[in-house]
């Protein structure tokens, strides 16, 4: 008989597709929610659901209202969240409730990105949420250990609780071609959301003053713009469109990443980048920051380059560094594709499948 687990999401829980079919091939029937507006294969059950992103009592509410009605009409052996909100609302919804729940912690937002006063404020609601929970939950993934550290320094887990894996997984099978990286004019890609903690504002300066170095690089930048305040804006955004093209949200990623010569991400911290992992896939060397979520999968001047996160200077100068050295671009570009096979989604998946099926037996 099927095991049937629900995977939750959020706007992104389509990335899910890839885990789901391993999940189906071990003899699970696979639900998933979120709230993405990408095409599900039949094989598996979509439901789009009310989420929001960033803290509102109302919309929260609304969410909880939905997951205690859903799950009530519909029955799992396992439900395991993957995003920020759904790791605590999920659990929080159904506390009463006994089927087993699992999640992953895929980071820890922008709320532990910055000391401003309310997001100091937030992180005591976010702590204090997740100490209400954390007897609901099964088990804790985490993609590195310092997200983990955090939880257990503050007792938002039980201490046998949790579990560490590195990243979510690819699907290697699906990048069946490496760049070329021939391009006549040096082309950078920066793939994320649109915010500050990005580095998208340090990048943009960097590329300016390359720009008046002399150096004709292009900078491709895939992603929303997901802020508006004073740091990062349409208006700052704009200023730098003589120094690249903002291409916002797209669906063919790989398409883009195989046309380029460079991945750059100057993240301030990841959960687990997995956008380094598909160009990596793809054979792109890599400049990136030193910091949590990045160092996880890549070392320095070996699979990247990676700078000191806020530190423009640097990005200036790995940029140069990378687009004036063949040797050196291939070098990263080889131990990159090499390093990636670590974690395809067969190696993770595996994994998972492990823990769903004690949660299950368990219970």
């Amino acid at each position: 008989m099927s095991k049937k687990i629900c995977l939750v999401g959020g706007e992104d829980v389509h990335k899910r597709i890839n885990l789901s079919q391993y999940l189906i091939a071990a003899g699970f029937e696979v639900t998933i929610i979120g709230t993405s507006n990408s095409h599900f294969p039949e094989n598996i059950s979509y439901f789009n659901y009310p989420l929001n992103r960033s803290l509102s009592i109302s919309s929260d509410t609304k969410t909880i209202k939905w997951y205690r009605s859903f799950f009530t009409e519909n029955k799992f052996d396992i439900i395991h969240t993957f995003d920020t909100k759904p790791a605590f609302l999920l659990p929080l919804a159904l506390l009463k409730t006994n089927t087993p729940i699992t999640r992953t912690i895929t980071g820890l937002g922008t709320i532990f990105m910055s000391k401003s006063l309310r997001n100091t404020i937030l992180q005591v609601v976010y702590k204090t949420l997740h100490k209400q929970v954390k007897n609901r939950v099964y088990k804790t993934i985490f993609q590195n250990a310092d997200d983990k550290n955090l939880f257990l320094k503050h007792k938002l887990i039980n201490q046998s609780k949790f579990k560490l894996i590195y990243s979510s997984g690819i699907e290697l099978k699906q990048y069946k071609s490496l760049a070329k990286r021939t391009n006549k004019t040096f082309t950078f890609i920066f793939v994320a959301r649109l915010v500050y903690e990005k580095g998208i504002t340090f990048l943009l300066e960097a590329a300016k003053i390359c720009f008046e170095k002399g150096y004709n690089f292009k900078f491709l930048i895939v992603g929303p713009l997901e802020e508006n305040s004073k740091r990062l804006n349409a208006d700052i955004l704009k200023k730098y469109e003589p120094y690249a093209e903002f291409l916002g949200h797209q669906t063919d990623v790989n398409q883009l990443l195989l046309s380029a010569d460079a991945m750059i991400l100057p993240t301030f911290r990841e959960g687990f980048a997995r956008v380094l992992l598909e160009a990596a896939a793809v054979g792109l060397p890599i400049i990136s920051t030193d910091v949590t979520g990045v160092r996880e999968f890549a070392r320095n001047q070996q699979e990247a380059i990676l700078v000191p996160s806020q530190n423009t200077e640097a990005l200036v100068s790995a940029m140069i560094d990378l687009a004036t050295n063949k040797d050196l671009a291939n070098k990263l570009a080889e131990n990159a594709l090499k390093r990636v096979e670590t974690f395809s989604l067969e190696n993770v998946s595996k994994q998972y499948i492990t823990i769903f099926e004690e949660a299950i037996n368990q219970h």
